[in-house]
């Protein structure tokens, strides 16, 4: 199989992304014949992602970013049930190692430029521990995940066409997450906000723009979630809406456990739930990653990573305008595909 094609945007449209997204200095590249938008980067590590060697018993996560209630929790609540189920539902081990460890975000080095982490690591230049959490951070998940023992859970925001290209012959298991994109692009623009390896700028009208354009991080958006949906029948996939899971946590649970072939009594399944609920969830340190606004990677002026708690969240950021162009934009792309999100706006 070839390798996707990784081309810089064009001029204008580096202009503008490198001026609205300023933890990136140098380039935005889009990936294949579907042009997903990535750092600079990509350009020298596509080629090694695609390569990484998975295991039988991998357990890959996919999702477009903030597949989450106004947060990130979609995807989080996501790695930490799995971690669980795949590891004997041990609570107290969970507790002592931070999910980033447990569950690896695959290709966050991409978006710590040298510039930034250089940046960052000056901000921190009489804290050691902080800086070890930078250089922990922005080392690439690919020189390690050879080391981590099974079963592996990954996290990738990656589509499945970029995940790695041995995948079907072993066997290792996907689960695709999917969200509204009336839900996914608010919360998104915060995170993009919250993060300084990121440090978008400018307004949620120029962020809901640009990604009805294919320009954010990983979009476009329908393609993405469109090579999850056409898997979901493959034999190693899964394809999970997230309104599903906000609806009936604990059946989420039992889903997973069949396709992860996993047992657990009544008592366990309860505990996991309740330790699932955003209510713990978002008092978990673990979890909720607060400890990196101490260290400088997320921003003193947002929110925190794990925001609110309800599905749809806090959506008065748009204007009636907006909403309706966002409405028919969701209706154009509804006209390609069979897929239909639970969530009705």
């Amino acid at each position: 199989m070839a390798y996707p094609e990784v081309i810089s945007v064009e001029n204008s449209v580096r202009e503008e992304l490198l001026a609205d997204h300023q933890g990136e200095k140098t380039d935005w590249v889009q990936v294949g014949p579907k042009k997903y938008l990535l750092p600079s980067k990509c350009k020298t590590e596509m080629k090694i992602f695609l390569d990484i060697k998975t295991r039988p018993d991998d357990v890959w996560i996919s999702t477009f970013p903030r597949t989450g209630r106004n947060s990130s929790t979609g995807t989080t609540v996501t790695q930490e049930m799995v971690w669980l189920l795949m590891n004997n539902c041990d609570f107290e081990k969970a507790k002592g190692l931070n999910l980033f460890v447990r569950s690896p975000f695959l290709e966050l080095d991409l978006f710590f430029h040298e510039e930034t982490k250089n940046k960052l690591l000056e901000e921190n230049a009489d804290n050691e521990e902080n800086r070890i959490i930078i250089e922990n951070m922005s080392k690439p998940v690919f020189e390690t995940i050879d080391d981590m023992d099974s079963p592996r859970v990954i996290k990738t925001h990656f589509p499945p066409s970029l995940l790695p290209l041995d995948l079907e012959e072993t066997g290792a298991k996907v689960i695709y997450l999917a969200r509204n994109p009336m839900d996914v692009v608010l919360s998104f623009y915060h995170l993009t906000r919250l993060w300084r390896t990121s440090d978008y700028v400018n307004t949620f009208q120029q962020f809901c723009r640009q990604f009805k354009e294919g320009l954010v991080p990983w979009a476009p958006f329908w393609e993405h979630v469109q090579e999850g949906w056409e898997r979901r029948n493959n034999r190693n996939y899964i394809f999970i809406f997230y309104e599903d899971m906000v609806k009936d946590m604990t059946a989420t649970i039992r889903k997973l456990m069949e396709f992860l072939e996993v047992e657990y009594d009544e008592e366990t399944i309860a505990k996991l739930a309740d330790h699932l609920n955003i209510n713990n969830f978002k008092m978990n340190p673990s979890v909720n990653f607060e400890s990196l606004r101490n260290v400088g990677i997320f921003s003193k002026d947002e929110q925190s990573f794990i925001r609110q708690g309800n599905e749809r969240g806090n959506k008065n950021e748009f204007t009636e305008e907006m909403k309706e162009s966002f409405r028919q934009w969701i209706n154009e792309n509804y006209e390609n595909t069979d897929l239909r999100f639970p969530s009705k706006h």
